[in-house]
């Protein structure tokens, strides 16, 4: 499947010819949206005190339009319907795809129904009840039907996210159709996915002009689309993601999934009960070659994985490190730059939180590199992926910045810090692997 970036050109999306900072402030308001989002979820399975891991609402009160659930769009087409050629059998709609979610769902056409609530689209939702393939699945007569997880007669999903949204859905099977490498569409049938009746305080936000109409769910779990289509992907996937926004890359399954001419490096996936994300375990960071120390507790998983841990996530755009580590790092890099006369530290980004920044006289002196260690391999950040460019408070100043934010509960490896290499989820193994490579190039 082709990976849209949200901001990009050929995304539905596509806000026009934005300004650099504009498009900085866009990742950045996303980000920050997308953390509060993992914080409040981990925190309801744990139970925890949740005020103390969620970002502070009124830190991002005004950019609340943006959606928590993803970076990167794909376009599938759904169901069976009377056509003439050349016109298409199916209905296409855009998802957001998201590594932390489960369930696949679109928004359905129950959703104008008396008593029930739909979230503003574009096109109108899907129309489940004219499509010759759409089933709605039986009350526990199907695997991914849980008992007691009934509406009348019919399997139903409910789902709640932060500030109340909830989406209601009954599970169903379907035909799904994706552009193959052919230029036509492949269908594949009895895919099960969440057919959305009642959406409550949801909204793909008013800058996303209300053309996206659900999820694409690749988080661990049975139901997600990589595992029910097991036979179709073998239980492996591929993502290739770049910072360029004009160019197109693509969500890849089983046989389709590249291997480097130059080997892959791997690491384990780590899983917990109920937790849909992807956790690696991280034990320590280099800076220019020099490894920090930090103690590995720093990194621990705790609470069954509802806090601490590193988190692979596609969704948020810029990584969030976890405040003892995101210190020492600062700490590092304060010595690092007393060496160059022409760097002077201060100054405020006008926007972004970012924490560590500098101000600069040309020519910009040496940048340093930074590896993240995560067990048995390492994954190395350029320089033009760990420090960025903003505006400063002041008009007409520009600052250089270290592209982190912190984060108290937990480190969230983000899409920014993972371009321009070929990750590979191997869920058989459990295993991630990855190896650097020029995401333009059709990977």
């Amino acid at each position: 499947m082709e990976l849209i970036h949200v901001d990009s050109p050929a995304s539905p999306l596509y806000p026009g010819n934005i300004s650099y900072e504009e498009e900085i402030q866009r990742l950045i308001d996303r980000s920050i949206a997308r953390a509060q989002h993992l914080h409040y979820t981990l925190a309801s399975l744990g139970n925890n005190n949740m005020s103390q891991t969620i970002i502070n609402p009124l830190d991002i009160r005004p950019r609340l339009e943006f959606h928590p659930y993803g970076s990167y769009l794909v376009q599938v087409g759904i169901g069976t319907f009377d056509a003439t050629f050349p016109a298409r059998s199916f209905n296409t709609y855009y998802l957001y795809t998201d590594t932390g979610s489960i369930l696949t769902w679109v928004l359905c056409e129950d959703c104008i129904k008396p008593g029930n609530q739909c979230f503003q689209t574009k096109e109108p939702p899907f129309p489940n009840s004219k499509s010759k393939s759409y089933v709605a699945l039986c009350c526990n007569q199907n695997p991914f039907c849980k008992t007691g997880q009934c509406t009348g007669p019919y399997c139903s999903q409910h789902d709640e996210y932060m500030g109340g949204t909830v989406v209601n859905s009954i599970l169903s099977a379907e035909n799904f159709n994706f552009l193959s490498i052919s230029g036509q569409p492949l269908m594949i049938p009895g895919v099960v996915f969440g057919c959305a009746y009642d959406t409550r305080k949801i909204s793909f936000g008013r800058l996303e002009e209300f053309k996206v109409a659900g999820i694409l769910g690749l988080g661990y779990a049975p139901i997600s689309f990589p595992l029910q289509q097991s036979y179709q992907t073998g239980k492996v996937f591929s993502m290739c993601l770049t910072r360029q926004r004009e160019i197109q890359t693509y969500l890849r399954f089983g046989k389709d999934v590249p291997t480097p001419p130059g080997g892959l490096r791997v690491t384990k996936l780590v899983f917990f009960k109920d937790i849909p994300y992807y956790y690696v375990n991280l034990l320590d960071i280099s800076v220019h070659g020099q490894k920090l120390l930090i103690d590995p507790n720093v990194f621990a998983v705790r609470n069954q994985g509802t806090s601490g841990g590193c988190i692979m996530d596609n969704g948020s755009s810029f990584t969030f490190l976890i405040r003892p580590a995101f210190n020492t790092v600062v700490q590092f890099l304060e010595m690092y730059f007393m060496r160059f006369p022409r760097l002077f530290k201060g100054g405020r980004p006008l926007g972004p939180p970012f924490e560590l920044c500098y101000k600069w006289m040309t020519p910009l002196p040496p940048l340093p590199t930074l590896t993240f260690h995560f067990e048995n391999a390492d994954l190395v950040i350029n320089p033009e992926d760990l420090f960025i460019k903003v505006n400063a408070e002041q008009q007409g100043n520009y600052l250089l910045c270290l592209a982190f934010i912190p984060d108290d509960a937990r480190t969230i490896l983000g899409s920014v810090h993972q371009s321009n290499y070929l990750f590979i989820y191997d869920l058989n193994q459990k295993l991630l692997k990855f190896a650097p490579e020029d995401c333009s190039k059709n990977s």
